[in-house]
């Protein structure tokens, strides 16, 4: 299950939308609503809050809502307790899949063939036969070698494409991303997406390529010139020195949020919901496990004790980027001391088009 927050909506209204996914848990809150739907109706889900123009985020599984519920209630040294425990237990698992050897549409062609063989975060180990994949991959045609090992819960697999392999000529022309996003919606117009609403991509990954197939049986139709245009989430980030945070005013409230960091995942939320605050970041790492704990405490300011140097800042990169894109941004504002020095880092997210042909 997937869980949504929507802003500023009403239960009923939500229901009324949102009839058709088959809303499975819904929770009114202050800042509004939040519904838990299935996993394969994220992309409806998404396509409604869209077409409603909803202001939404998706919170995560319902795995990692409770990881985040407890992490948000529980002590950093109980907390590392308890993650000592899922470590210990974890070997067990594939924490994380690991494609070296290709990059781009390639590794993306690799990685749907290992998650259709169910090679994925979350499979038990000692169910996967690492002969068995690399055969499986060296009989595709496009790949001419392969070895797959772990390490501890990661599962890494190195392939070495075929000689006759043209990434190219094999995908005609694609349309990439210019930036790193979450992908909102994307539009082919000739082509076929390869990204659809809710996947985190870089710079660089294909979003569409220049292939079509059958709708009835999914066989190839052809190479085409890829055409459309996707759209995604993007922040920008800027950071100033100001001056010392003595003229800076607390409102009183305050949050805390807790997030493990291990084996390159994170696990619970880093950020926060005020859009003007000051930070206090605490890490502890739980040796000799590889597991750091950091407890974040945002203090919310209040924006008028902002001195003129620093609205002026603000203003100016908020008109920079509005110019630049033709939307206004939504503007997050942290301030953190880093060696002595106070430092104002501000985030700003809009939806904009990543990239198009």
């Amino acid at each position: 299950m997937v869980f949504i927050r929507i802003d500023g909506k009403s239960v009923t209204s939500v229901l009324s939308a949102f009839r058709e996914t088959g809303v499975m848990n819904i929770t009114e809150r202050a800042e509004g609503v939040e519904i838990g739907i299935a996993r394969k109706e994220l992309q409806k889900a998404i396509a409604i809050c869209d077409e409603r123009c909803y202001n939404y985020t998706i919170i995560g599984t319902s795995f990692s809502v409770t990881v985040r519920k407890l992490l948000s209630v529980l002590p950093a040294i109980i907390a590392s307790l308890v993650m000592a425990v899922v470590v210990f237990g974890s070997n067990a698992f594939v924490w994380r899949v690991e494609i070296a050897g290709v990059e781009g549409a390639a590794a993306l062609k690799i990685s749907n063939m290992l998650d259709d063989m169910g090679v994925r975060a979350g499979a038990l180990i000692n169910r996967l036969d690492r002969h068995e994949i690399e055969r499986l991959l060296t009989e595709s045609g496009d790949i001419s070698a392969a070895s797959v090992t772990k390490s501890g819960s990661v599962l890494k697999v190195d392939v070495l494409m075929s000689d006759f392999y043209d990434e190219h000529a094999v995908y005609g022309d694609a349309v990439v991303s210019g930036y790193d996003c979450v992908i909102t919606r994307v539009v082919a117009n000739c082509g076929t997406p390869v990204v659809k609403a809710g996947d985190v991509v870089r710079r660089g990954d294909v979003l569409i390529e220049g292939k079509e197939y059958a709708t009835a049986d999914g066989s190839e139709l052809g190479i085409v010139a890829a055409a459309g245009r996707a759209y995604g989430r993007v922040t920008f980030t800027f950071s100033v020195p100001i001056a010392e945070s003595g003229g800076l005013r607390r409102t009183g409230r305050s949050e805390t949020v807790t997030a493990l960091k291990l084996f390159g995942l994170t696990i619970g939320g880093t950020e926060s919901s005020y859009q003007f605050c000051e930070s206090v970041t605490e890490r502890k790492r739980l040796s000799p496990l590889p597991v750091e704990v950091v407890r974040v405490c945002y203090h919310e300011l209040d924006v008028s004790s902002f001195d003129e140097e620093a609205e002026a800042f603000i203003r100016e990169k908020a008109d920079e980027l509005e110019s630049t894109y033709g939307v206004s941004f939504d503007i997050r504002t942290d301030i953190a001391e880093r060696n002595g020095i106070n430092v104002m880092t501000v985030y700003f997210t809009a939806e904009i088009c990543v990239g198009g042909i």
